[in-house]
């Protein structure tokens, strides 16, 4: 495993509990905590500590809110992928729907609908949901980093099931969009404009040197057949299938986020010529 990974795995479901704080003499200090427990109610884990008491939000009850909605969104036919980080702290949950999908005008790649959700006992992430999509071809994760919404707020468990349904119908609205923000990307580039643009973005804080040498090798030595023509669609696939296959197996949480950051950079590219011819320039020596 890499230094400085954060370990994940894919258990979700395991007692967490908010419980108030006591000094040793036994006065009661005003502040609450997350309280990971095993089986037989022993503390393994103190998750964050939090000035008052709010409602908590567990993984369980945020998975059967949102698979409600789906069912009545009429979303069906899905998988479910989970993961787990920092010993539990942070979740990720991800559905994908093959049953719902699109294909790129010119292209012919075809993409599935995709959507994930996030909850932590550590406050560091708010209970959420984003869309996305995924590359059938290669099953690439593609991660747009906007759209997220909220799912409850701060001093209630509860779900509002109308809401997420409302929330999923507009993630299906945007899903037909990705056609066409994907079409974008149909511009002819070279192999060495492809390096440039890669230089850029790692220049531009998008990606860090690493990220940018693993992406080289997918752009370079393409796959599939489908992967080898040299477009600025083809150097997004060769980011997204580094982030999905290479970096995501060590570090899935750091690859969800950079992949997010990549996404949005490519479609900027997409829509502002002048910002793309400037990437596909060499970088200037310093």
């Amino acid at each position: 495993m890499a230094r400085n990974t954060v370990p994940h795995t894919n258990n979700i479901s395991f007692p967490v509990t908010m419980e108030p704080l006591f000094l040793r003499e036994g006065v009661d200090t005003g502040i609450y905590a997350t309280v990971r427990r095993d089986e037989n109610g022993n503390a393994v884990d103190t998750f964050h500590s939090f000035s008052e008491r709010y409602g908590l939000l567990t993984n369980d009850t945020l998975v059967n809110g949102i698979e409600e909605s789906m069912a009545k969104a009429g979303l069906t036919d899905w998988t479910r992928e989970a993961f787990a980080y920092d010993n539990g702290k942070r979740c990720q949950i991800v559905w994908t729907f093959k049953n719902r999908t699109i294909k790129i005008p010119k292209v012919g790649d075809e993409m599935a609908f995709r959507i994930t959700a996030r909850n932590s006992y550590d406050g560091t992430w708010r209970a959420s949901l984003v869309d996305s999509v995924m590359r059938l071809a290669c099953l690439n994760g593609m991660c747009k980093s906007s759209n997220e919404f909220s799912l409850y707020r701060k001093h209630t468990s509860g779900l509002d099931v109308s809401m997420i349904v409302a929330g999923l119908e507009g993630a299906l609205k945007r899903f037909d969009q990705w056609a066409d923000d994907m079409s974008i990307l149909n511009v002819k580039i070279t192999d060495a404009q492809g390096l440039n643009v890669l230089s850029h973005a790692q220049e531009d804080g998008v990606i860090n040197g690493n990220v940018r040498e693993g992406i080289v090798g997918f752009w370079m030595a393409p796959r599939r057949e489908a992967d080898q023509a040299r477009t600025l669609l083809n150097l997004y696939n060769a980011g997204t299938e580094y982030l999905t296959h290479t970096l995501g197996r060590e570090r899935h949480q750091h690859s969800t986020e950079v992949n997010g950051r990549w996404t949005e950079h490519l479609l900027d590219l997409g829509r502002d010529q002048s910002r793309l011819a400037t990437s596909l320039t060499a970088l200037a020596a310093n």
